[in-house]
């Protein structure tokens, strides 16, 4: 095998619960998260040049040990024992800065595509170890299937099979304003706000059963950073404040700054794309997909 082509999904979270800051300077949290079929490319081959090469068209992608696919490629390397360097392309199309998981989808594929084509000799539970090291939330990309964040995010639970073959192939609208959101200074708002931007995990664990119960998905969008990152980005609180008056399921995804809205039919997605175009321009980042 000399290379391996990977698709990088895009992940939303249909609910994203904060519950405060733990004595490891983490927060901890319990999120409803999906992978979704929009994303990246990864093709990852054995490269000969004794270091780790990056290429990429998005100029805007770093391509140096502040990348996280960079970072995989040396923690893979340890772990194995293989002193073996990757030439990796990526076509990105996941936006940075947009709460849909971009860099961690991307640092976990490597992950897999990289130990695929050293004959695999880390077991998902090493790899499992070693993208917690990279990122929360990179875990669950070596899964790529609906399920529960709980700790920091690097804690894993599936969903009931009958719940998750619900969500499966459930079209997704994503849209996003001309701007990104750092997920530092969202936690960053969070803690300044004290206590009350929290919500008690008892509450969060509540709203995942009654959506397990009634299989409404109303029961089950929320996220802690929506009302933070909406005071001062006004053009996402009034966005989804208007989707909501028309009756549409939406919410923001992480920390911002996309979102996404759950279309029952297609005369409601029309008008939520008629909303979206209308708010933020007709150029603005608007996508159909569906979750995996």
């Amino acid at each position: 095998m000399n290379s391996v082509t990977l698709h990088s999904p895009a992940k939303i979270n249909l609910m994203l619960s904060v519950h405060g800051r733990r004595n490891d300077g983490f927060h901890g949290l319990t999120s409803l998260v999906v992978p979704i079929a929009f994303g990246d490319t990864l093709q990852v081959a054995i490269g000969e040049a004794g270091q780790d090469r990056l290429s990429c068209r998005d100029v805007s992608v770093p391509r140096g040990g502040q990348n996280l696919i960079i970072q995989a490629a040396a923690a893979l390397r340890a772990a194995s024992g293989r002193n073996v360097y990757f030439d990796i392309e990526l076509n990105k199309q996941i936006p940075m800065g947009a709460g849909l998981g971009g860099g961690s989808s991307n640092a976990s594929v490597a992950l897999i595509a990289m130990n695929q084509l050293l004959d695999s000799p880390l077991c998902l539970d090493e790899l499992s170890a070693l993208a917690a090291r990279l990122g929360s939330d990179c875990p669950f990309f070596l899964h790529s299937q609906p399920m529960v964040m709980t700790g920091r995010g690097e804690a894993l639970t599936g969903l009931p099979g009958a719940v998750s073959q619900q969500l499966r192939g459930r079209t997704v609208l994503l849209f996003r304003p001309h701007f990104g959101i750092q997920t530092a200074w969202a936690y960053g708002k969070l803690v300044k706000a004290g206590g009350g931007s929290y919500e008690a995990e008892p509450l969060a664990t509540q709203r995942l059963q009654q959506f397990y119960d009634s299989g409404r998905i109303d029961n089950l969008l929320y996220n802690s950073f929506e009302r933070s990152v909406g005071s001062k980005y006004l053009a996402i609180a009034c966005l989804l404040e208007e989707l909501r008056c028309n009756g549409i399921a939406c919410l923001m995804s992480g920390s911002g700054s996309c979102c996404f809205a759950l279309p029952r039919n297609q005369v409601e997605q029309a008008l939520i794309e008629e909303i979206c175009q209308n708010a933020w321009g007709s150029d603005t980042f608007f996508i159909e997909t569906s979750i995996l």
